[in-house]
């Protein structure tokens, strides 16, 4: 069992260093314009080998839920998929998936008025909603200390284009976990955006 435990974390270590190394235009050598698409179907390959690691180990639940939870969890999760479609309307998913070339102005959504990275916020309440085993939790901690570590990654390469706008930004706003009195008001928000656009 114990095995089993340090080859799901050692699946879960590879899936995020392959994730993080490939990112931004290392594949542009190989792949040319289209390295975004070839970095998104590498990923959807890696996770589908790595949930098959985890399907193949059979998860001990941790404690027995009562009957109600599951309907909670259930709620739950269906309103973290309506949030997160309604995120889409503030990303270019065109430029995202590498369908297309395009310049994303650095803009802040209502979401990112709240926290700077809704989408990882969204994942976090969906991983540990989820029924608890063994397994399960192993995947959680590691999801999360992927997203950690790969949001400050990310935003190190944002603050390579706007470094004034963006790290005003990352002081007022909350990263992962939105905060009360923690969020970017009307008159701040389009003042960073007006400097971004000069950066």
């Amino acid at each position: 069992m114990i095995n089993q435990y340090f080859m799901l974390i050692g699946a879960w270590a590879l899936f995020g260093l392959s994730h993080s190394f490939l990112a931004g235009d290392r594949l542009e050598p190989l792949f040319g314009r289209k390295s975004r698409i070839a970095y998104n179907i590498i990923a959807v390959v890696v996770t589908a080998v790595l949930f098959m690691v985890l399907a193949s180990y059979p998860g001990i639940p941790l404690w027995q839920d009562p009957s109600w939870l599951g309907w909670a969890r259930t709620a739950v999760c269906g309103g973290v998929i309506l949030s997160f479609l309604h995120t889409l309307k503030f990303y270019s998913i065109s430029g995202f998936l590498g369908l297309k070339a395009h310049v994303w102005p650095l803009t802040f959504s209502p979401w990112h008025c709240w926290v700077r990275h809704p989408w990882y916020f969204l994942m976090l309440i969906f991983v540990w909603v989820q029924p608890m085993t063994d397994t399960w939790l192993i995947s959680a901690v590691c999801i999360t200390a992927y997203l950690v570590l790969g949001s400050r990654k990310e935003e190190s390469r944002i603050l390579a284009v706007h470094p004034v706008s963006y790290a005003e930004y990352s002081i007022i706003v909350p990263g992962l976990i939105p905060w009360r009195g923690r969020a970017l008001d009307k008159n701040t928000r389009m003042r960073l955006e007006a400097i971004a656009l000069k950066e």
